[in-house]
């Protein structure tokens, strides 16, 4: 099961790069608050990948 923050291996933009990378940043900081925003930033990001139906 894939959730919007697991990470992707179709398609990477430097965007989605940098947000794993300051989400990766916040675990190591254990600043949950951080780390859901980034979850919610991450998840917002990539609704804009997926193809219009």
């Amino acid at each position: 099961m894939s959730t919007p923050t697991s990470v992707s291996t179709t398609h990477k933009c430097p965007e989605c790069n940098d947000l794993e990378r300051g989400r990766k940043q916040a675990v190591g900081a254990r600043n949950l608050s951080r780390v859901t925003d980034f979850n919610v930033l991450i998840a917002r990001h990539r609704a804009r990948h997926q193809p219009k139906q």
